[in-house]
């Protein structure tokens, strides 16, 4: 039996890994190519060959992944591209090509998110009050937001799902604190798209109507989310007022804030793609901003900034990798509501929010250009939507 649970564990690796270190450390990712190695190993070992030619036949996530990979690969030595971003994908890609999916439990997937909200909820508090930073955090709070904002996702996913009250109130408990985190993290847009997936969440559930809840359990729910909404209002409000005037500023025409400044980058993006709408400009883009100040068409404020994106990841892809990594990003997020046809309702629910954040979130950053965010993103549509035996991942 401690075989078994030592095999599973490292199989599980990079997932325990996501659920933990990458919460803590600034180049978790890093780490996370090591942990994909040893399951990657420890699968082959256990199984041969056996899954890994079951997932390249079947997994069309991974026949999605392949394709960006190559492209990536040849926009790299093309005209440059992130060495992380592309590490991240194949890396990936190849725990999608090894993983037998069928390990990843309803059990399993409960602990991970109850150990993935904790972790997240004590490094934003501590980081926010204890230490008194606000959001100056060791790791880039908009990346953060987003990963605790999918952890809230699929905690309250696993909530709405569940037949047994110990586990609605752990994994509701679980949807509080990581809530209550992505509300520390003052990300605007990942609250944007956090809206949004709980609204796409409550649209699904008025039209499948296949889970019950209870009237004692939506008045406790209420409660909880009430209380936690008076203690983050001074968080909000300040957030809200901050936007107000980034707002006005605009309106006086200011576009030095920080608002202002992202309309700039998506402004300057038809003037960086002119001539290079197909394959993009890679790291390039940076001489033509260069050029683009000289010749008076962007303002110092932008030229000052050299952003290393442009703050919404549509722009940031077609900028860099073109249409054709334009198309590519829309398939990546496309290609999982498309593979739901066969898929439990606790799938349903994972894939839809999931999606839904990272495609409002993109509205306003790069959730495809962090390591920890495509992690996220992979790692629970590519490997839980194509678990199969549904009865692993769900009580219908």
């Amino acid at each position: 039996m401690f075989k078994k649970h030592l095999v599973n564990g490292l199989i599980l690796l990079p997932f325990i890994w996501l659920s933990t270190g990458m919460l803590i450390l600034r180049n978790g990712d890093k780490t996370m190519v090591a942990m994909i190695i040893i399951s990657l190993i420890t699968t082959i070992v256990v199984y041969g060959l056996t899954t890994l030619k079951r997932n390249l036949s079947t997994n069309k996530m991974l026949w999605l992944q392949l394709i960006i990979c190559s492209y990536f690969l040849f926009s790299y030595y093309y005209h440059g591209l992130s060495s992380r971003e592309i590490r991240t994908f194949i890396a990936a890609s190849l725990f999608l090509a090894a993983f037998p999916s069928s390990l990843l439990t309803r059990k399993i997937v409960i602990i991970f998110t109850i150990i993935s909200a904790g972790v997240s909820f004590c490094y934003a508090f501590y980081f926010t009050f204890y230490l008194g930073l606000g959001r100056s955090w060791p790791l880039n709070p908009i990346p953060y937001g987003t990963m605790l904002a999918a952890i809230s996702l699929i905690a309250l996913s696993l909530c709405l799902t569940s037949i047994n009250n110990k586990e609605k109130v752990v994994t509701f408990l679980a949807f509080i604190l990581s809530g209550y985190g992505l509300i520390m993290s003052e990300s605007r847009g990942v609250w944007l798209g956090f809206i949004f997936s709980l609204a796409s969440i409550f649209v699904f559930f008025i039209t499948t109507k296949k889970i019950v809840i209870t009237w004692r359990s939506v008045v406790i729910a209420l409660i909880l989310i009430s209380g936690i909404s008076i203690i983050s209002k001074p968080l909000i409000s300040q957030r809200l007022s901050q936007t107000h005037q980034e707002y006005n500023d605009i309106q006086s025409g200011d576009l030095n804030t920080s608002i202002g400044l992202r309309l700039q980058m998506w402004l300057s993006a038809p003037m960086l793609i002119e001539h290079h709408e197909l394959l993009g400009q890679g790291n390039q883009y940076l001489t033509s901003l260069d050029n683009l100040y000289h010749q008076g068409r962007i303002s110092q404020s932008l030229y000052k900034a050299q952003p290393p994106h442009f703050h919404n990841q549509y722009v940031d892809y077609i900028v860099k990798k073109g249409i054709i990594g334009l198309i590519l990003l829309l398939c990546l997020l496309i290609l999982p509501l498309r593979l739901l046809k066969n898929a439990s309702t606790l799938q349903h629910y994972i894939t839809i929010s999931l999606v839904s954040l990272f495609a409002v979130a993109s509205l306003t950053d790069v959730p495809f250009n962090h390591g920890q965010t495509i992690f996220m993103y992979i790692f629970w549509l590519g490997c839980f939507i194509t678990t199969s035996n549904n009865e692993h991942v769900n009580h219908d």
